[in-house]
C-alpha cells in the first residue's frame, strides 16, 4: 500500500531575514526620531539600516506602513492582558511594561515626534488611534477582570481607571522627565488601587 506523502515546498527566493527585519525597523525609528514622517524616506531607511531599497519595499508598501509597522512591533499590539492571578499585580505588570515601551525600546526615541506628527497626519493619526485603542482594551480587560474579583467598584469608569495609571508615566516621560523608578511605579500602582477599590 502506497503512502502519499505532502511535501511541503518553500516559496521561491531567499527567505526574509530576521536581522534585516530587525534593522529596517530600528532604522526607521532612528530616522523618523531625527526628521519626522514628511522628511523620511524610504532610501534614507534602507541606507541606515544596510540593506537595499528592494528590501526596504518587499516588507513594506510606503513610508507610513514603515513607520506604523515600527510602532505596532515596539508596543507589542495584540498582546494579550497580563494575568498574575492579583488585581494589583495585573495593574503592575501593565505599568511596568508601558515603562519598558518608552525606556527599553526604540519607541522611546520616536515616541514625542510621532505625537507631533499624527496632529496634521490624517492617516498616521487613524494608525495611531488604532493602536492606543488596541492598547486600551489590553488594560480594560485587566480592569473587568478586577471588578469581577471584587477589587474594583462595580461602577467604576473603565477609562477613569485606565488613566489613572496610564497617564502619569507619559506625563513624566514628555513632560517633566522625572524617573519611571520602582518606588514611582509602585506608587501609580498604589494610588489606582486606592482611588477605585470597591
Amino acid at each position: 500500500m502506497e503512502v502519499e506523502v505532502e511535501v511541503l515546498r518553500r516559496p521561491p527566493g531567499r527567505p526574509r531575514s530576521l536581522e534585516a527585519d530587525e534593522a529596517i525597523l530600528e532604522a526607521a525609528v532612528d530616522v523618523f526620531a531625527e526628521v519626522g514622517l514628511e522628511a523620511l524616506t524610504m532610501e534614507g531607511v534602507a541606507a541606515r539600516a544596510g540593506v537595499s531599497k528592494n528590501t526596504v519595499y518587499r516588507r513594506y508598501r510606503n513610508k507610513l506602513d514603515l513607520v506604523v509597522s515600527a510602532v505596532r512591533c515596539y508596543t507589542n499590539v495584540g498582546a494579550p492582558p497580563p494575568d498574575t492571578g492579583t488585581t494589583r499585580g495585573d495593574v503592575h505588570a501593565l505599568v511596568d511594561d508601558l515603562v519598558a515601551i518608552v525606556t527599553a525600546t526604540p519607541m522611546g526615541r520616536m515616541l514625542p515626534i510621532l505625537v507631533a506628527a499624527r496632529t496634521h497626519t490624517p492617516e498616521l493619526d487613524v494608525a495611531y488611534a488604532e493602536i492606543v485603542a488596541d492598547k486600551r482594551e489590553r488594560s480594560a480587560a485587566v480592569v473587568r477582570r478586577g471588578i469581577e474579583r471584587g477589587d474594583f467598584c462595580a461602577d467604576v469608569d473603565l477609562d477613569a481607571v485606565v488613566d489613572a495609571f496610564v497617564s502619569p508615566v507619559f506625563y513624566r516621560f514628555l513632560v517633566t522627565n522625572a524617573p519611571l523608578d520602582e518606588a514611582f511605579r509602585n506608587a501609580v500602582v498604589d494610588s489606582t488601587m486606592r482611588a477605585f477599590s470597591a
